[in-house]
């Protein structure tokens, strides 16, 4: 379930037990904080229990799930870090058979949170919860988080940057979200650390390039933009080259990379008839299959950068290229370096 679902479930106030599992930490935070949010006066109440499943013991699950605050307010009881929450639970089972016999029959003055990160995809399936779920009650919810989606990088990137009162433009939110990749957790560490570097100033893509930890793939990105820029083909060879040298020592194979330049120029030329056809950007969006007006607009000032005679021997050296790649057992890295450089120079 996306999480910002289970956020909309958890402000309806329908469930009074929860447990939700996912690779992303961060959107297990964002639905806990919800719930907290939603129950407790404030952070430091006396009604709220929280509880390490890495150490709980079956007496101390007992005694948090039985009980009565003197206090007024509902009671918020959390369990983090609930791996044993699975078929095999080892000396955890008396840990895990309470919290699962909770959620089948939760009290109505008392909300309950439960969780645990999984490491990778192979985890994702727990075919005890998937059985638990079919024994939980109404009042009980048992999920797991999916991955967020492109989009929901940029609305969360969106609102951290206004909640901390940083304007950015939507392009520079866009390049934030696909620059990153890892969990929601680091990235907003990595925004803090963006914040806390420029200080109150304008963000810029140097800013984000220099603080930020930045994906392997969008290193190959941040590549091709310096091939294929807005003023045509590259013009500073020695920063193309460094940040080809840079992804090689990250491990990323040659081939690979001559084969996104062969996808980007291909790309950038079927753009130029819909360009000469006076057809709207909608068309260059259709073709390039995506919703954002802005990368549409780039692409095709990039497309519209590039002559025809230059699109030839584009062309012309990535055939080339590959046709040496192909029959012989040339130094790869070296084969790459030189395609660019051979790009390079058909700038006319």
């Amino acid at each position: 379930m996306d999480y910002k679902e289970l956020i909309g479930t958890v402000r309806k106030s329908k469930k009074k037990a929860y447990f939700v599992y996912g690779q992303d930490e961060q959107l297990i935070f964002e639905v806990r904080n919800a719930l907290r949010d939603m129950v407790l006066e404030s952070p430091d109440s006396m009604n709220h229990i929280k509880l390490d499943g890495t150490k709980v013991t079956a007496d101390e699950m007992m005694d948090a799930l039985s009980t009565y605050s003197m206090f007024a307010g509902n009671i918020l009881v959390e369990v983090s870090k609930c791996t044993f929450m699975e078929k095999e639970a080892g000396n955890m089972a008396a840990v895990r058979d309470l919290i699962a016999g909770y959620l089948e029959n939760p009290r109505d003055d008392l909300y309950f949170f439960g969780s645990y990160k999984y490491e990778n995809e192979l985890e994702k399936k727990n075919y005890y919860l998937d059985g638990l779920k079919k024994k939980i009650g109404e009042r009980s919810l048992v999920e797991a988080v999916d991955p967020v989606k492109p989009k929901g990088v940029s609305d969360f990137v969106e609102e951290y940057l206004k909640k901390n009162q940083v304007a950015v433009d939507r392009p520079l939110v866009t390049y934030i979200s696909e620059s990153f990749r890892g969990s929601l957790l680091q990235l907003e560490k990595d925004i803090d650390k963006l914040i806390a570097y420029t200080q109150g100033r304008n963000i810029t893509k140097s800013d984000i390039n220099k603080v930020m930890t930045i994906s392997d793939e969008r290193h190959i990105m941040n590549l091709l933009d310096l091939i294929f820029t807005e003023r045509g083909i590259g013009r500073n060879v020695k920063e193309i080259l460094n940040l080809l040298n840079d992804l090689l020592y990250r491990g990323e194979k040659p081939e690979m990379v001559i084969g996104l330049i062969g996808s980007r120029l291909r790309l950038l030329f079927g753009i130029k008839p819909i360009r000469e056809a006076r057809r709207p950007m909608t068309d260059v969006a259709s073709y390039l299959k995506t919703s954002s007006a802005w990368y549409a607009e780039r692409m095709a000032k990039i497309s519209d950068a590039i002559s025809y005679k230059e699109y030839s021997r584009l062309f012309k050296v990535l055939l080339e290229a590959e046709l040496t790649l192909k029959s012989s057992s040339v130094d790869t890295g070296s084969l790459l370096e030189v395609l660019i450089l051979n790009i390079c120079d058909t700038r006319g």
